[in-house]
């Protein structure tokens, strides 16, 4: 056991080292310009010997290697070869490959919301024309996937979500991923046979799919059917705080004020997930009906 785990934090330290060597050659040439001049101007204009550029060469590399890997291996921390998601990738994108290094700043993009430029960077590594393993080809089609479905551009996600399968790729939350893109699309009917499939199956978010399927039909504005689904999570008790919570918005539809309030209340004592964004949904579904009440009168 301890010589596994040392063998772990060895090869981490080893590929934060490698990926490293790039980095501190890429400044190699600003820093030993700025020491030249500097030398040039403690020497009054006079020369600098070869074997001085060496050595400032070196030490210069050397020093922005064991900065940036020091650097490294304190983000790493525990974690053997990505920054995030390590139990999904595991040991692809690894080494010092171009497309390792840009997969891992396309990685760290998409983790601090920048999903556009991620997109960008993940469809330019498949595009650069360097071999890539059956399991990179499907992580990069995921997370451009993943990128175009929060940028709501459902088509392209989709098409994504099936190409990373058909390389082999699967997870859990990847039908789910493909239903809502379905729902996206407005193809209804495609996205409930594959929710009502789920429930059949011993499938790992099977609590989920009621909402889920609740969820479907308040986008179709079909607030009875969607509180149908929604009071069948909350009877069996799946996922209560967001089932709680889409009953209150399908009430709100329903006109239902006084029930809607009673439910609104209670998701946001059982914390339901996003519960700005929750916030922010049912009170313009509430200020909706209040306006066309008035344009009824």
């Amino acid at each position: 056991m301890f010589r596994s785990i040392l063998a772990m934090r060895a090869k981490r330290v080893l590929l934060c080292i490698k990926r490293s060597v790039v980095k501190a050659a890429a400044f190699v040439p600003l820093s030993l310009t700025g020491i030249m001049i500097y030398e040039a101007i403690k020497n009054k204009g006079g020369s600098v010997r070869c074997t001085e550029v060496i050595d400032l060469m070196l030490a210069s590399f050397l020093f922005f290697m064991i900065v940036f890997s020091a650097d490294m291996i304190a983000k790493y921390k525990g974690k053997l070869y990505h920054l995030y998601d390590e139990d999904l990738i595991g040991s692809a994108f690894t080494g010092l490959k171009r497309s390792s290094i840009l997969f891992e700043q396309a990685l760290d993009l998409f983790h601090k919301n920048n999903y556009r430029m991620a997109l960008e960077q993940f469809t330019d590594i498949g595009n650069d024309g360097e071999k890539l393993s059956q399991q990179e080809t499907a992580l990069l089609e995921f997370y451009r996937g993943r990128c175009y479905h929060i940028l709501n551009v459902f088509p392209n996600a989709l098409i994504c979500y099936e190409n990373a399968e058909e390389n082999g790729f699967y997870i859990p939350e990847l039908p789910i991923f493909e239903a809502r893109c379905h729902v996206g699309n407005g193809y209804y009917e495609k996205a409930e046979s594959l929710y009502k499939e789920l429930m059949t199956k011993d499938y790992r978010y099977r609590d989920r799919i009621r909402c889920e399927l609740g969820n479907m039909y308040l986008k179709m504005n079909d607030g009875r059917t969607a509180l149908k689904w929604f009071g069948e999570s909350i009877e069996k008790h799946e996922n209560y705080a967001s089932a709680v919570g889409g009953a209150a918005i399908a009430q709100a539809m329903l006109g239902n004020t006084e029930k809607s309030a009673e439910l609104y209340k209670l998701a946001i004592l059982n914390n339901i997930d996003n519960a700005d964004d929750f916030k922010h949904y049912y009170r313009g579904i509430i200020a909706l009906k209040k306006a066309d009440k008035k344009e009824e009168q």
